[in-house]
């Protein structure tokens, strides 16, 4: 195997000298890797992490330590003369590379890229040894230091060899090369635009160059050549700016997300040979946002409604292909949405692209949660992270927002260990923290808005730290966490009453859902998708009444790990619109039929098949969603009909035992789906035949996903049927 694995280097390396001036080559496969808790070796491919089984089997106790990876490499003669780079797109936390023994880097933080040059390490001609060192374990100046999801340790993202020439755009730096495209003033009638960058001569002698940018509209048709005349020096580096005014420019926005594309070449003064070449998609866009208008983009208001994402799927913890990435943001703008929040922490590159393509708008943030070390290194390794995420991802016309910190106060709140002094002393580095990050934030992009999401507490007003960002998002769970669906609202009002020119977002909402559990009596705690829906609907329909508030997003888009919990799934978060192996709930749908224009219908329940009324007097309810004004359900060739409110149809109906096949339309679409009805009277009548299979004192059905079986619901005891006799139902919380 291990020669093999060596012919395939060659191979690929006598390939990646003959490509053109730049060559990038992701260097994913057949990493050896081995752990501080298991020192076996394992050949594995990158993204990898090592936390995808035990956080979801030993919850809070999953491994956080060091992970080695290893990998030979033949490197020619011939790269003497180049320039090689390892770049990361992300790698949790603290990752040391070696070449050859010799320590060439190390990045703190573990949502956004960095990149090494290696060059000076390599040994030319012969195989050379990388090792990279990644550990994961809790670290006081490192955040995250807390928070509701797991911190998977491994590179999770993809790795890249990049290969240059000693005269190329800059590429070790916050910014991991990229060009920075700016767009200051834009309008329907022309866009200010600016591109910078670096080149850097890592040659002997000094140069005369040539450097361009090439702009392309989203036609791909080239509309304007920029260039100018450029003396290097030898080992210097130097700063290019060009500027453009576009007129009659085509505008990005979600319905109709175009992109530009600007390509920067360098090349030596009277010579076609191009030494590097760089690439990089923009949008051009302007918005506002105001307690009077809401948000507003390109001159036209929009209610920003989706959701928020983790990166985690089923059986790969963190390490997900872009594949993957690619396939939740479908899911999320085929829903309806308009935004999305990349809770918490920066997310993978392709990410940004597929939004920019899709015509999401996006909040993104680093990962400043639940609590601040007061240290000088906690708070230089948040500035990084910020400065790294805005550096990388500047040119996205999909981001709109910088998230600074979330819920920064929640663990303080929770300790009673603290004293007062303690708590005050907190209480003034987050602050301090918060002021650094928005002065930052302000400095590299004075034109994007800032914002930090809070939990419902009177300590961020009090202390200040809500006025520092543009805009406040709000993390509410009124109905779940708090008491009452109509203390959000309420909640909503008081606070734009003593702040009145302060926008606001819905930044969390939602109670946990699991789609195994099934009623038509929904409350707080039961885990039922009708809750689910439920409070859903309660928190759309007080968002829409609030011009003030100019935007939500759902907690969360997809069920992710979280190693602490213990839900009706242990070790998961289930507050999801969709499952943590990405099949849908109903809410899901419910969604769809509020945010989309086209026409839809979809008949709720695809987890409630099995229907267990009293008898035939007692009625079921179907439930159907759609955007029409007016719906039909045929039930066995019967036709019942019903008007929508809050995209929600409601039939009740007796039906006999058996299976029946319900049919919605609203005379444009359709959908179907098939229950089964069995009384419970009958269930006591043929005990001796089949089980009664009783979710003891709840009001809610469960089905196993293993057998298909469905555990009914219980009920009162009455002569010559089953159930419970006295006593009451536990209620966490009221509605």
């Amino acid at each position: 195997m291990r020669s093999a694995y060596y012919f395939f280097i060659l191979i690929f390396l006598w390939s990646f000298n003959l490509a053109a001036q730049r060559n990038i080559q992701t260097i994913n496969s057949a990493w050896e890797f081995s752990s501080e808790k298991n020192e076996k070796t394992k050949v594995v491919n990158i993204p990898h992490t090592w936390n995808a089984e035990d956080a979801f089997r030993d919850g809070k106790e999953y491994f956080r330590g060091k992970g080695t990876y290893k990998k030979s490499l033949f490197v020619p003669q011939e790269w003497q003369q180049k320039r090689a780079f390892l770049k990361f797109e992300g790698s949790n936390q603290i990752t040391t590379v070696y070449v050859n023994e010799e320590k060439v880097g190390e990045h703190r933080g573990g949502y956004t890229g960095f990149v090494f040059d290696l060059s000076e390490a390599l040994n030319y001609g012969e195989a050379n040894q990388l090792r990279i060192v990644v550990d994961n374990a809790h670290n006081t100046d490192i955040p995250p230091l807390d928070a509701d999801f797991n911190f998977y340790g491994g590179i999770y993202r993809d790795l890249q060899l990049i290969l240059t020439n000693q005269i190329h755009f800059e590429l070790e730096n916050e910014a991991t090369g990229n060009m920075l495209i700016k767009t200051p003033e834009v309008s329907a009638e022309k866009a200010q635009i600016t591109f910078e960058t670096k080149i850097v001569n890592h040659s002997k002698v000094s140069k005369d160059l040539h450097v361009s940018v090439d702009i392309f509209n989203p036609e791909k048709r080239k509309i304007e050549s920029l260039s100018k005349k450029v003396q290097l020096s030898s080992a210097e580096t130097k700063s290019i700016n060009f500027s453009k005014v576009i007129t009659d420019p085509d505008l990005w926005s979600p319905d109709s997300p175009k992109l530009y594309e600007a390509v920067a070449k360098i090349s030596e003064e009277n010579s076609k040979e191009i030494l590097d070449e760089i690439d990089s998609k923009f949008g051009l866009r302007w918005f506002e946002v105001s307690t009077e208008k809401g948000f507003v983009l390109n001159g036209k208001p929009i209610k920003l409604i989706g959701a928020n994402r983790h990166q985690d799927f089923e059986g790969l913890g963190n390490a997900l292909p872009n594949s993957i990435h690619r396939s939740d943001y479908k899911t999320i703008k085929e829903m309806g949405a308009s935004v999305i929040r990349t809770a918490h922490y920066p997310q993978d590159p392709e990410v940004y692209k597929i939004c920019d393509e899709l015509g999401l708008l996006v909040w993104t943030e680093v990962p400043v949660i639940n609590d601040v070390t007061d240290t000088n290194a906690y708070h230089d390794v948040s500035l990084k992270m910020q400065r790294e995420q805005i550096l990388q991802f500047y040119n996205h016309p999909s981001i709109v927002m910088w998230g600074l910190m979330n819920e920064i106060f929640i663990r303080l709140v929770f300790n009673n260990q603290m004293t007062e002094e303690e708590k005050e002393a907190k209480i003034r580095t987050t602050v301090a923290l918060a002021e650094k990050l928005e002065k930052e934030t302000k400095r590299l992009d004075p034109d994007r808005l800032s914002v930090m999401a809070l939990h419902e507490n009177k300590l961020y007003n009090e202390s200040g730290i809500a006025d520092i960002p543009d805009v406040i998002g709000w993390n509410l769970y009124f109905g779940w966490y708090s008491p009452g669906l109509e203390s959000f609202g309420e909640f909503l009002d008081e606070q734009h009453k003593r702040y009145p020119n302060r926008p606001l977002f819905i930044s969390e909402y939602g109670p946990g859902a699991d789609s195994r559990i099934q009623t038509d009596e929904p409350k707080p705690w039961d885990y039922s998708e009708a809750y689910q829906l439920k409070l859903h609907r309660s928190y759309i329909n007080q968002v829409q009444e609030r011009d003030y508030v100019f935007g939500m997003t759902a907690w969360n888009f997809a069920d992710f790990g979280s190693s602490f919990r213990q839900d009706s799934r242990p070790y998961i978060n289930q507050k999801g619109l969709v499952n943590i192996d990405r099949s849908k709930k109903d809410i899901y749908h419910y969604y769809q039929a509020r945010l989309l224009e086209e026409p839809f219908i979809y008949i709720a329940g695809k987890n409630y098949k099995n229907r267990y009324p009293k008898d035939a007097n007692d009625s079921l309810r179907i439930t159907v969603f759609s955007n029409a004004e007016e719906v039909k359900l045929e039930v066995d060739n019967t036709e019942f009909t019903s008007e929508v409110e809050d995209g929600i149809a409601i039939f009740e109906l007796s039906l006999q035992e058996g299976n029946h096949e319900l049919i919605a339309t609203d005379d444009t679409v359709s959908h179907s789906r098939e229950i089964e009805v069995k009384f419970r009277k009958n269930l006591v009548a043929e005990i001796d035949q089949y089980a009664i299979l009783v979710n003891v004192g709840t009001h809610v059905n469960f089905t196993d996903e293993s057998t298909g079986e469905t555990w009914i619901s219980d009920q009162e005891y009455k002569a010559g049927s089953f159930g419970y006799v006295g006593g009451s139902v536990y209620q966490k919380k009221q509605q």
